[in-house]
C-alpha cells in the first residue's frame, strides 16, 4: 500500500512538472503587448524666457510642469541660446519646452534631465558636452518634430535613454562624427518608443563608439535605421555612412530587440 500511495506522489509531482513546463511555453510564446504611447503631459502654466537659464553644479532645477519658451528662431542654427545650461551634476525635472526652442539643453558636464517635453525640437534638443568620461541621463519625457537630432553627444563618457518617446525626428541619438576633437563616445538606449523615426542612434566605428539598445518600439519604422555606423571625420568635413550595425563589435542590439507596431 505505501509503494502504491509513494508511486502515485511521484506520478502527479512529475504530471504537476509537466502542466508548469507547458504552461511556462505557452506564456512566453504570447505576442508581447504593443507598446502605449505616452500622453503628452498637460502644461500647468507659461513661462517666458527671454535667456538662458542656468542651473549650477549638483543643483535641482523642477519645472513644476510649466511650458518654458522662447529663445532662438527654432532654426537649424547653432548659434542660438539654449533654453537651459546645467552645470556638472545639475539635474532638470518636470519641464515642457515650447517654441521656438533655440538650442534645447546644453550639459556643460554630466547631468540628469528627467520627465522633460520638447513641443518642437529646434537645433537639438540636448547636448552633452561633459569630457570627464562620466555618465548622463535621459528618464523619461519625450520630443516631436526634430528635423535632425534629439540628443547630440559632443563630449565623451556614456549617454543612458531611457522610458522616452519622440515623434517624427531624425536621430534620437547621434554621437559628433565631426567635431573639433573626437572622442569614444558609448551610448545605452532601453525602452524607447519612436513614431516616424528616420534613425535611432548613430555612431562613429573609427573612434570606437558604443551603442547598446534594449526593448526599443519603432512606430511607422519599417526604413528605420536603427544602429547607424559612420566614419567620423574631421571638423568642417562631413562623416560617411558605412552600415547599420546589429550585433557587433559597436552596434550592441539584436533584430529580437525591436519590436515594430
Amino acid at each position: 500500500m505505501r509503494a502504491t500511495v509513494r508511486r502515485r506522489v511521484s506520478l502527479l509531482a512529475v504530471v504537476g512538472a509537466v502542466v508548469m513546463s507547458t504552461a511556462a511555453v505557452f506564456i512566453a510564446s504570447q505576442p508581447a503587448s504593443a507598446a502605449t504611447v505616452p500622453t503628452w503631459p498637460t502644461k500647468t502654466g507659461d513661462v517666458k524666457i527671454s535667456a538662458t537659464v542656468s542651473v549650477k553644479a549638483g543643483k535641482v532645477y523642477d519645472g513644476g510642469m510649466k511650458r518654458f519658451c522662447c529663445v532662438g528662431s527654432g532654426s537649424q542654427s547653432e548659434t542660438q541660446p539654449a533654453v537651459f545650461d546645467l552645470a556638472d551634476g545639475a539635474t532638470l525635472k518636470n519641464v515642457i519646452i515650447g517654441s521656438p526652442a533655440g538650442d534645447g539643453v546644453h550639459c556643460e558636464g554630466r547631468c540628469t534631465i528627467q520627465n522633460v517635453w520638447w513641443e518642437d525640437v529646434g537645433e537639438d534638443a540636448a547636448t552633452f558636452k561633459d569630457t570627464s568620461g562620466g555618465d548622463s541621463y535621459v528618464i523619461g519625457g519625450g520630443a516631436k518634430s526634430a528635423s535632425d537630432k534629439v540628443f547630440q553627444h559632443n563630449g565623451n563618457g556614456t549617454v543612458h535613454i531611457s522610458n522616452f518617446y519622440a515623434k517624427t525626428i531624425g536621430k534620437l541619438y547621434r554621437a559628433c562624427g565631426n567635431c573639433s576633437k573626437s572622442y569614444q563616445r558609448k551610448v545605452i538606449v532601453n525602452n524607447v518608443i519612436l513614431d516616424s523615426a528616420k534613425y535611432v542612434v548613430g555612431i562613429n566605428t573609427n573612434w570606437g563608439d558604443q551603442a547598446t539598445l534594449r526593448n526599443v518600439t519603432l512606430i511607422n519604422g519599417k526604413k528605420t535605421h536603427v544602429c547607424a555606423e559612420y566614419k567620423g571625420a574631421p571638423k568642417g568635413t562631413e562623416p560617411t555612412y558605412l552600415q547599420d550595425g546589429w550585433g557587433d563589435g559597436n552596434c550592441h542590439v539584436s533584430k529580437s530587440d525591436v519590436t515594430y507596431q
